[in-house]
């Protein structure tokens, strides 16, 4: 029964070890995600800059009021794709604080299985340690019987 309840033990945890692997993947891939949210979103904010340089250099230039207005226009349009891709950001974030959250709960597991394997290894051990040592003790005893005969 003791190798039934260890076999069942390495079963499982053979299934956890691939969880945790599974597990690693995934945030593995939140992580990339945030990255690359992260680069355009701090691209947008270095080409916001650059065209508030032009518009600065522009307006002391000399502009019409058409040209002035469609800057404005333009930065409305991009301050949009600015806040759009910093929810991209936040919501790539809170993936990876999942995806994490996951991952530590797969490690967990996976070392509880094998907490439970090396006891039951130990038990197993002890058992056939008794085992072994009863044989020695009878056949002590039995040595000792027949000398004695």
């Amino acid at each position: 029964m003791a190798t039934q309840s260890n076999h069942v033990l390495k079963m499982l945890d053979e299934i956890a070890a691939k969880e945790v692997e599974l597990a690693t993947e995934a945030l593995a891939r939140a992580m990339k995600e945030v990255n690359e949210a992260q680069s355009k979103f701090d691209m947008l904010i270095d080409y916001r800059k650059g065209y508030l340089d032009s518009l600065s250099t522009s307006l002391a230039k000399g502009m019409n009021a058409e040209t002035y207005q469609n800057f404005q226009n333009f930065l409305k349009k991009l301050d949009h794709a600015i806040a759009g891709q910093k929810d991209v950001v936040t919501y790539a974030e809170q993936h990876v604080k999942v995806s994490r959250e996951l991952w530590q709960e797969s490690q967990r597991k996976k070392l509880s299985y094998d907490v439970l394997i090396e006891r039951s290894d130990k038990r197993a051990s002890k058992v056939e340690q008794k085992k072994d040592q009863k044989m020695m003790d009878e056949f002590a005893t039995r040595i000792t019987r027949n000398r004695q005969h």
